[in-house]
C-alpha cells in the first residue's frame, strides 16, 4: 500500500515538472522588448558655446557647440551659410555632443560673422532637426545686431521657392556698380530659404543692401549661367533692430495675484520683403534653327519675335519662285513657303544688331529611300492635309466647323453644285470657315469634292466627307464673372484652366468688363489672371539688367465646379491687385 502511494507521488510530481517546464518555455518563446516611453519628438538644445553667441573680440579659429544629447551634421558644405562668405570654407565636424567649426583662413578684423546652421544640426538617434540656429560674432569692439527677413515665391507658378541662396549687397564698392555686383563678387552676406520660401538675416550693418537669390546650380555664389533662377527686389533695404519682449500674464486665484511668465515673444512690426523668382531671357537676339522642313518649307525659328530680322535671298529669283512669308502667332518662327525647281539658294539673315548669316540652302529634301520608292512617290499626286474641329463627331452648341490647312490656301473653286460657302478666319489663310447655321440637337452631313482648296505649293486637297451632330445645350454649363482691371495695366490676360493646370480657354481684355466661358463640359476648373504690361499676349519674366519684375499672376480663390444645365454667375467681381 505504501509503495503503491509512494509511485503515484512520483507520477504527479513527474507531470508537474513537465507543466511547469512547458509554461516556462512558453513564456521565453514571446520575446517581448520592453517599452522605452514616447518617441523623442524635441531637437537638441545649445548647452553651451564657446565663445557666447554675439560675443566679440573674436581672435580665435575655432567655435564649439555643446548640445544636451548627441548630435551629427546633415551635409554641412552645403547647408552651412557663413557671412560675409569666405574662399576657403571651414571645417564642420562633431565630437560627441558637441559641433566644432574651424576657420581654414584668417578673419577680416572689426568684422561682424554670421553661421546660418539651416537644418544641418539634427540629434544622432531620432534626427530631430535644429532648425533656423544662427550664430553671431565679431573680431572687433562692436557686433552688428540687425535683421531682415522675407520671402520667396516663384512668379509663374506662385509656389513657395525652396533652395535659394539669398545675397545682400551694399552700395560701398569703389570699383563696381551695385547693378553688376551679382555678376562679378560674392555677396556680403547670405542665407537659404526654407521649404516655404522663407529667408532671414541677422548679424547685419546698419546700410542700405542690394536683395537678390539665386538658385545657384555651380554653388559659386554668382549669377553666372542662363539657367539660374533668380529674384530681386527692385529698391535698396535697410535692415532693423528686432526686440525681445517677453510678456508676462497676471493670474488671479482666490485674491491672490500671481506673476507668471508665459511665453517671449518678438516684437516685430517691420516688413518682410516679399520677391518673386524667375528664369531671365537672354536679351541678345540669335538663330535657333534654320531648315528645309520639305519640299516648298523653309523655316528659321528666332529667340525672341523676328520681326526685325531681315531674310532674303542673295540672287535674283525667276518670276517662278513664289515665296510667301509667314509668322507665327508669337512672331519667333518664320516659315518660307515657295514654289520652284532650283536646286539650292544662298540666303541672308540680318537684324542689324547681333545677327549677319549667309547660308546656302539645298532645295531638294535629302531622303534616304531606294529608287524604286523615290519613283513611286513621284508618281503619287501630292494632296494638302486637312483637319477640322470635330470631335467625337460632335460640335458644341454656337460651336463653327472649322478646316485647317497645313500650308496657305491661295485659291477656292466651289462647284456650283455644292451649297457651301466659306470664309478665310486669319491672315495667312491656314483656317476657313463653313457658313452654316447649325442647330443644336441636329445631324448633318456634307461633303466637298476634291480639289477646291489649292494650297500655295500647288497642293489640292482630297475629297472631304463630314459627319456630326451639333450638341444639346443642356449637355453644358458656364462661368460668368467681372473682372476689374488696374487702370495703370496695358490688358489682363485671363485664362480658365481645368484642376492640373491646362489652358481651356483664354480671353484678353483691356479694361473691366464681363467675362464669360460658355458650354463647358462638366467638372472643375480655375481661373488664372495675368497682369500683361507689354502687351505682348503672354506672361513675360523679369530682367535684372533692366530692373524689370516678373509680370504678375493671380489665381482666383478656389476651384468652380460647372454641371451640366447649369451657369455659375459670381456676384462679386474679380478685382487684380497690382
Amino acid at each position: 500500500m505504501i509503495f503503491y502511494y509512494f509511485c503515484n507521488m512520483k507520477k504527479i510530481i513527474r507531470y508537474i515538472t513537465i507543466i511547469l517546464a512547458a509554461v516556462l518555455l512558453s513564456r521565453c518563446a514571446n520575446v517581448v522588448m520592453p517599452s522605452g516611453g514616447p518617441k523623442d519628438q524635441k531637437p537638441p538644445v545649445v548647452l553651451e558655446a564657446s565663445p557666447e553667441n554675439n560675443s566679440t573680440n573674436f581672435k580665435g579659429k575655432t567655435i564649439r557647440l555643446t548640445f544636451d544629447e548627441f548630435v551629427t551634421l546633415n551635409n554641412a558644405s552645403n547647408n552651412v551659410f557663413i557671412s560675409p562668405p569666405m574662399n576657403k570654407k571651414p571645417t564642420y565636424r562633431t565630437s560627441g555632443k558637441t559641433v566644432i567649426i574651424k576657420f581654414e583662413e584668417p578673419l577680416k578684423p572689426e568684422t561682424t560673422y554670421s553661421i546660418n546652421f539651416g537644418d544641418a544640426i539634427k540629434d544622432l538617434h531620432e534626427g530631430n532637426v535644429f532648425k533656423g540656429y544662427t550664430f553671431n560674432f565679431s573680431t572687433g569692439d562692436n557686433i552688428d545686431s540687425l535683421s531682415l527677413k522675407g520671402k520667396i515665391t516663384s512668379a509663374e507658378t506662385l509656389k513657395d521657392a525652396e533652395g535659394f541662396v539669398i545675397g545682400l549687397y551694399s552700395n560701398d564698392n569703389d570699383t563696381l556698380t551695385l547693378d553688376s555686383l551679382p555678376y562679378r563678387v560674392k555677396p556680403s552676406y547670405i542665407t537659404t530659404t526654407d521649404k516655404h520660401g522663407n529667408f532671414e538675416f541677422s548679424g547685419l550693418a546698419d546700410k542700405e543692401y542690394l536683395i537678390f537669390a539665386l538658385k545657384d546650380s555651380n554653388a559659386n555664389l554668382i549669377f553666372d549661367l542662363p539657367n539660374e533662377e533668380i529674384a530681386f527686389n527692385t529698391e535698396l533695404v535697410r535692415p532693423y533692430h528686432i526686440e525681445n519682449q517677453v510678456v508676462k500674464d497676471t493670474i488671479k486665484n482666490d485674491s491672490l495675484a500671481k506673476t507668471d511668465t508665459v511665453l517671449e515673444i518678438k516684437k516685430d512690426d517691420h516688413p518682410t520683403y516679399e520677391i518673386f523668382a524667375f528664369l531671365q531671357e537672354d536679351s541678345i537676339q540669335k538663330i535657333f534653327k534654320k531648315e528645309l522642313v520639305e519640299a516648298g518649307l523653309l523655316r528659321f525659328v528666332f529667340r525672341y519675335p523676328a520681326k526685325n530680322v531681315e531674310i532674303k535671298p542673295m540672287e535674283e529669283l525667276p518670276d517662278t519662285f513664289n515665296i510667301l512669308q509667314v509668322y507665327s502667332t508669337r512672331g519667333d518662327t518664320v516659315l518660307w513657303y515657295f514654289t520652284s525647281n532650283k536646286d539650292s539658294l544662298w540666303i541672308s539673315i540680318n537684324d542689324g544688331v547681333n545677327i549677319s548669316d549667309t547660308t546656302h540652302y539645298s532645295l531638294k529634301p535629302r531622303q534616304a529611300v531606294s529608287r524604286r520608292k523615290r519613283k513611286q512617290e513621284e508618281k503619287t499626286i501630292k494632296r494638302l492635309e486637312v483637319r477640322n474641329n470635330i470631335k467625337s463627331n460632335k460640335l458644341k452648341p454656337e460651336q463653327p466647323l472649322i478646316l485647317s490647312f497645313n500650308e496657305p490656301i491661295v485659291k477656292l473653286i466651289m462647284p456650283d453644285s455644292i451649297d457651301l460657302q466659306f470664309t478665310k478666319l486669319d491672315e495667312y489663310g491656314f483656317k476657313y470657315q463653313i457658313n452654316k447655321d447649325l442647330k443644336p440637337e441636329n445631324k448633318y452631313q456634307f461633303a466637298i469634292p476634291d480639289s477646291v482648296f489649292y494650297g500655295i505649293r500647288g497642293y489640292t486637297n482630297d475629297s472631304i466627307k463630314l459627319n456630326f451632330q451639333v450638341m444639346e445645350e443642356s449637355q453644358f454649363g458656364s462661368i460668368y464673372l467681372t473682372v476689374e482691371v488696374p487702370e495703370d495695366v496695358a490688358q489682363a490676360i485671363i485664362e480658365l484652366t481645368n484642376e492640373q493646370g491646362k489652358t481651356i480657354d483664354k480671353q484678353i481684355i483691356t479694361s473691366t468688363q464681363e467675362v464669360a466661358f460658355e458650354y463647358l463640359d462638366p467638372g472643375k476648373y480655375k481661373l488664372k489672371a495675368t497682369l500683361d504690361l507689354d502687351a505682348n499676349g503672354v506672361w513675360s519674366p523679369g530682367n535684372f539688367n533692366k530692373r524689370l519684375q516678373p509680370e504678375k499672376i493671380i489665381f482666383y480663390d478656389g476651384t468652380l465646379e460647372v454641371r451640366a444645365n447649369w451657369d455659375i454667375d459670381l456676384d462679386e467681381p474679380w478685382k487684380l491687385e497690382k
